[in-house]
């Protein structure tokens, strides 16, 4: 027996020796940082004689929080692979950055830099800033670009549409910005310095270095600072969280460990109950192999928003927890960048659930949020598609869920109640007919994979048959106490 143990543990080191060229370090190597978060007056990123340290903020590795003493000097340990960044109040921002990826600002303590000390001294330059009551965040799901005609279709379509908004204070970019081509990194990092507003990035399965099996994430990280961090702003508290592990080098499963466990109890010490929780992640909580020991540690908190991306559908998820409530935001790609292109060249790609390639806009309101779907190159009024057949009148909600009430009215007539039905979406149904039938894709397209999948968001109506063709108004509206409040016209001549 003993025998056969000594043989393991030698596999075991055979594997990490094999492993450990590619950083050069034991993946256990403890640095550590320290240095001074100060008011940087003249935002030279240089601490000047006159400028204060400042006290009392936090700083972190990722599972730590330590604060600044009097002075604003800190002192931390962290392993190689993880990264430090301070967690600012809402009234302090960073001063100079060459990037508009904010959490590139951090401090990435990179296993591939050979030149890496055993201490590291780090300044953390801010500025005194107004602490916004009204500000509207942009939630971007997976852009997922995969080689230079899908670069080029991003960049004329969400980063072109993006780039001239002006009422968005920042994004969230919810992972998946490349498909398995890390090299393309770089390229989205500059898109994202190109828009007026910042960004912070999460990473996604497909952003991954996955041929570096014990620091996967350290392309991303090398790029955009950190996977894991939290920051404030106005009167919410953000969390960011990377939750895709891996089960082999291509497989990966929905979790959250035990020390970013760890973290986000020690963050939300820090925390009033009072404020609004927003936690940003990849792959859906509702997924998420753990949820409930996350949930149990934000279930007391007045308002928690998740957003999620990965599924390239639109959703909404409920839990036992009225407060809480998750938004799958759907993927600015929509269905991979597959199907007949637009007259700008550009493809559909109707997503599963029926819901156009599009993003979410979260307006946050003091302490209350809510919410609207932006379908990208679409008019901001469009929440919604209507279709009708010989007997009903079929209405898809793009940000509706379960608990939102959908009602129309028909010209003069009172509201009627629609009811929710689980149902492939009838444009999505025809495009599967279409592809069927071979007349998609059409020469110089794609195919749009779609499959007879139910939509989660479908409600229908019985129709009122008239006796003469004529033209109707028909007024939908949906509504919930989760954020969701929207109303569009349309006319129907039949």
């Amino acid at each position: 027996m003993k025998n056969r143990i000594v043989i393991i543990s030698l596999i075991i080191s055979s594997f990490i020796l094999i492993q450990l060229p590619q950083s050069g370090y034991a993946i256990d190597k403890v640095i550590i940082v320290k240095g001074q978060v100060f008011n940087d007056g003249n935002s030279n990123g240089v601490r000047d004689g006159k400028e204060k340290g400042l006290k009392d903020i936090l700083i972190s590795n990722g599972t730590d929080i330590v604060k600044t003493d009097k002075n604003g000097l800190y002192y931390i340990k962290a392993n190689i692979g993880e990264s430090i960044f301070p967690i600012l109040p809402s009234e302090y921002t960073w001063s100079r950055s060459t990037t508009k990826v904010v959490n590139a600002n951090f401090l990435y303590l990179d296993p591939n830099d050979k030149n890496i000390k055993d201490t590291i001294s780090w300044l953390i330059p801010v500025l005194k800033t107004e602490v916004a009551k009204s500000f509207n965040v942009g939630a971007i799901g997976d852009i997922q670009v995969d080689n230079a005609e899908e670069l080029s279709y991003a960049a004329k379509s969400i980063f072109s549409e993006l780039n001239n908004r002006n009422d968005i204070s920042f994004n969230l970019m919810l992972g998946d910005l490349v498909n398995d081509k890390v090299s393309l990194l770089p390229i989205m990092r500059d898109m994202m310095d190109q828009l007026p507003s910042y960004s912070w990035t999460l990473v996604g399965n497909h952003d991954r270095n996955t041929d570096n099996p014990l620091f996967m994430n350290d392309a991303f990280n090398r790029l955009n600072g950190s996977d894991n961090y939290a920051f404030n702003y106005g009167k919410a508290h953000f969390i960011v969280l990377n939750n895709v592990f891996a089960t082999d080098k291509k497989s990966y499963e929905g979790r959250i460990n035990d020390k970013q466990l760890q973290f986000l109890r020690n963050d939300l010490s820090y925390v009033s109950k009072e404020k609004t929780i927003v936690i940003s992640q990849h792959i859906p909580m509702v997924a998420t192999r753990n949820n409930k020991e996350v949930l149990d540690l934000v279930k007391d908190y007045a308002n928690v928003l998740i957003l999620s991306g990965h599924t390239h559908t639109v959703s909404r998820h409920f839990f036992k927890h009225p407060n809480i409530q998750e938004l799958g935001a759907g993927a600015t790609c929509g269905n991979w960048w597959r199907g007949e292109k637009d007259t700008n060249g550009i493809p559909n790609a109707l997503m599963q659930c029926g819901t156009p390639r599009g993003y979410f806009v979260v307006n946050f309101e003091d302490d209350k949020y809510s919410f609207r779907f932006k379908g990208v190159g679409l008019d901001d009024n469009k929440q919604m598609a209507l279709t009708t057949d010989s007997n009903r009148i079929v209405v898809n909600v793009f940000g509706a869920g379960d608990s939102t009430d959908v009602s129309i009215k028909i010209d003069d007539a009172e509201w009627v109640k629609m009811n929710r039905k689980k149902d492939v979406d009838p444009t999505v149904l025809a495009i599967v007919e279409l592809n069927h039938a071979k007349i998609f894709p059409t020469k110089g397209n794609t195919l749009n994979p779609l499959r007879k999948r139910n939509s989660s968001h479908l409600w229908e109506v019985a129709r009122q048959k008239s006796s003469s063709p004529k033209t109707s108004v028909v007024l939908i509206k949906a509504q919930d106490r989760f954020g969701l409040n929207v109303t569009q016209k349309f006319l129907l001549y039949e």
